[in-house]
């Protein structure tokens, strides 16, 4: 019988790799390489003619891989080395591999669909985390008082200047180490594989074709993966123009969201993915379910751009970061991010057939804002999302749970003196007291409702939309939001009448309406039949009471993204 052995893959480090640097050109450039390096290139090492092995992906995306390789373990090692050269050598050491090799059990005939792999899977996969713990060799960084750094990292030794065709006018006095020009080439390639990309849709389109676009086989097309797949099956009415091009930094998103200088950074990852993997026990059903991962996170891309990123004077209101497996990083107009957030949840749990959820975050910031440190927030939210989401679930009654499983979504909006941690920021909307109305209880308070579910934040943003309309005003509404932030049923309660009296009376019933119906969805139940009065949510405005010894409101929530809510299908229309 002849041998068969798996090879696992996991790329080190993606996150350091890729926002090594704040320059747009370079994160896009690290990622697509990644991405390039992890979907074709493995593959194509593992399937080269002539080659001593052949090698059959199972899915290969996401930064992770798995192989089934016929031949002994020497042989299966041979590849894997082979896929780490590389890395090294496409990436000029900036980024790194492991791998680890499982033969597969003489018992086993049908490697495909035999359930009894799992034991040898999860050999391998504890093999592998080994590999990928393993401490790498350590470089010194640059020391030589006379050597010049990258002007890009200041991690290495310059090398190089950008002279090629991805270069811009204001990098040509500068010098780059051979790791950072690479990511700057390889934004080039990307930037031309688009134009071929878009060329093919605009062709399709004129010649009055239907369905999917065949794209070009060229190199620059496959080293830009993620835009083709999600370009080419845009519906037809999302029209790109000759020459669509991706912004070339962030300063290209300014004035798009309504006239603010803020953009968006939507940071979504899949709950339970590693344990969805690990529950499929056949080499066949881990492919099976790695497709429909994937394909899932490409159909809620393309859902979210049809709906809300139409194509704005030859330039897609977006960028794509980091696509790849459950994971998906964009910067969008601060305006639709939020809807942006919402339509990829509701796709992504859909397109897995409801089997699947994502957590998101979101944080809309100044254009200028530093993107390391932007990058550290959505990150933190994201986390939060997770972490608070899975608590929330733990006691949710059946009857206040969310249609779309366990997806939750959360935001931040920095301003000036905003915190550059998210859990510092939830920490000042959350204050604990000793008495309430003079009798010693411990009682908390929460100025904000956040994490959302799909059903909350929806109504939020649409609560946001109708206020508008009915023209609120900023100056109440800031008003309401340091009454709130009083965090008491005292201060708070006395100084928030004090702004809802002078509402108009549509204005007053809104408003009491709104923190209603988020009463209704979010408390705890406690209704009694014998009891009439428990029947209503219990409000006190600006709070609703969330069981026996907690309070919270979204009208902080309300105010805080007051600005950065567009009407649906258009930019951002402002009050006067």
């Amino acid at each position: 019988m002849a041998k068969h052995c798996l090879v696992a893959f996991d790329t080190r480090h993606i996150k350091k790799y890729v926002f090594a640097t704040d320059k747009l050109k370079e994160i896009r450039g690290a990622s697509s390489l990644l991405d390039y390096l992890n979907r074709q290139v493995m593959t194509e090492i593992g399937q080269a003619k002539g080659a001593a092995f052949s090698a059959e992906p199972v899915f290969a995306n996401g930064g992770a891989a798995l192989f089934l390789v016929d031949g002994n373990k020497e042989t299966a090692k041979k590849f894997g080395q082979l896929v780490q050269q590389e890395y090294r050598r496409e990436t000029f050491d900036g980024a790194s591999v492991a791998f680890a090799v499982q033969e597969i059990p003489d018992y086993i005939e049908d490697v495909w669909g035999d359930e009894r792999m799992q034991e040898t899977l999860d050999l391998l996969y504890a093999r592998l985390e080994m590999e990928s713990n393993r401490e790498e060799e350590i470089i010194d960084p640059p020391s030589h008082p006379l050597m010049l750094t990258c002007y890009s990292c200041g991690a290495r030794y310059a090398e190089t200047s950008d002279d090629s065709e991805s270069g811009d006018a204001g990098s040509r006095d500068h010098r780059y180490c051979w790791t950072c020009q690479q990511k700057r080439e390889e934004d080039g390639t990307v930037k031309r594989g688009i134009d071929q990309i878009t060329d093919a849709i605009v062709a399709h389109s004129k010649k009055g074709l239907q369905g999917e676009v065949a794209l070009p086989d060229t190199e620059k097309v496959r080293h830009s993966f993620a835009w083709g797949e999600l370009l080419r099956k845009l519906p037809a009415d999302y029209k790109i123009p000759e020459r669509t091009e991706r912004p070339s930094d962030f300063n290209e998103l300014r004035g798009i969201a309504g006239g603010k200088d803020y953009f968006a950074v939507i940071h979504a990852d899949g709950n339970g993915m590693g344990q969805a993997m690990q529950d499929q026990h056949s080499l066949k059903a881990r492919k099976e379910k790695a497709q429909l991962i994937d394909g899932a996170v490409y159909q809620a891309l393309r859902a979210a751009v049809s709906e809300h990123l139409p194509v704005v004077e030859h330039m897609f209101p977006f960028d794509l970061l980091l696509v790849g497996g459950d994971d998906i990083l964009i910067v969008t107009p601060a305006d639709v991010a939020l809807d942006v957030a919402l339509t990829l949840a509701k796709e992504f749990y859909k397109r897995t057939e409801e089997q699947h959820s994502l957590s998101v975050g979101v944080v809309l910031a100044p254009i200028k804002y530093p993107f390391g440190l932007l990058h550290d927030l959505a990150e933190e939210a994201l986390r939060f999302a997770k972490r608070e989401g899975a608590r929330r679930m733990e006691g949710t009654a059946k009857e206040r749970a969310s249609a779309y499983g366990e997806t939750f979504l959360n935001f931040m909006v920095v301003t000036g003196s905003t915190s550059q941690s998210f859990e510092k920021v939830y920490g000042s909307l959350h204050e604990k007291h000793g008495r309430v109305s003079g009798r010693a209880q411990e009682v908390a308070f929460y100025a904000t409702l956040r994490p959302y579910t799909v059903e909350e934040l929806d109504y939020l943003l649409e609560s946001i939309r109708e206020g508008r309309a009915l023209g609120l005003g900023r100056t109440k509404l800031h008003q309401m939001r340091e009454a709130t932030l009083k965090l008491n049923l005292s201060t708070s309660v006395n100084e928030a009448h004090a702004v809802w009296r002078n509402w108009k009376l549509n204005q007053k019933g809104f408003m009491s309406e709104h923190l209603y119906e988020l009463a209704k969805r979010y408390q705890e139940q406690y209704q009694d039949e014998n009891r009439p009065e428990t029947l209503f949510p219990r409000v006190t405005f600006p709070w609703f009471a969330d069981g026996p010894d907690a309070y919270r409101t979204s009208l902080l929530d309300f105010v805080e993204l007051y600005d950065f809510v567009g009407p649906k299908g258009g930019s951002n229309a402002h009050e006067g």
